[in-house]
């Protein structure tokens, strides 16, 4: 019986390497969205991040995708402006963990403007197995010195595979 269920795993094998498909990397979309946590809601940030899966191993880590924008307020195309200019502006920052270890970061910054970005977090081919993103934004002062302060830092783990 052992000889069958060896001969069987090796056509199963053989079978999955002749697809073409096979070799073709997947991915996985998903929205983000976090703010600085303020009552004006100063400073935000959304958009989409893309997981992608390795050609050869269904795990996570072969590089996230983001697209999307990081916003400041007050905006000239806010209607009916009730929170004014606090001179502070916003910063967006994206960091991709592999367990306990940041493995890579981005941060796109605006003042009293919507500025749209487009990157990939875990560029570095020895960078592997990114397990989440975190985003966060957080507020600084244009000509004093801080004190800054940051909204909630929102989470978002690579789905699961089947």
């Amino acid at each position: 019986m052992r000889p069958i269920r060896l001969l069987a795993a090796l056509v199963a094998a053989l079978a999955m390497l002749a697809l073409p498909t096979a070799a073709h990397a997947a991915t996985v979309i998903d929205n983000f969205a976090a703010d600085s946590g303020d009552a004006c809601h100063y400073g935000a940030t959304s958009g989409t991040l893309v997981w992608r899966y390795g050609a050869i191993s269904p795990l996570p880590g072969a590089g996230v995708d983001l697209k999307g924008q990081v916003t400041d307020r007050p905006l000239l195309a806010d209607p009916g402006i009730s929170c004014r200019d606090d001179g502070y502006y916003s910063t967006a920052t994206f960091t991709a963990y592999a367990g306990n270890v940041a493995v890579d970061q981005q941060s796109y910054s605006a003042n009293n403007a919507i500025v749209t970005f487009g990157f990939t977090l875990g560029t570095n081919s020895a960078v592997a197995r990114i397990d989440r993103v975190v985003v966060q934004v957080c507020r600084s002062p244009l000509i004093t010195l801080p004190p800054s302060y940051c909204g909630r830092a929102v989470t978002y783990l690579a789905p699961p595979t089947a």
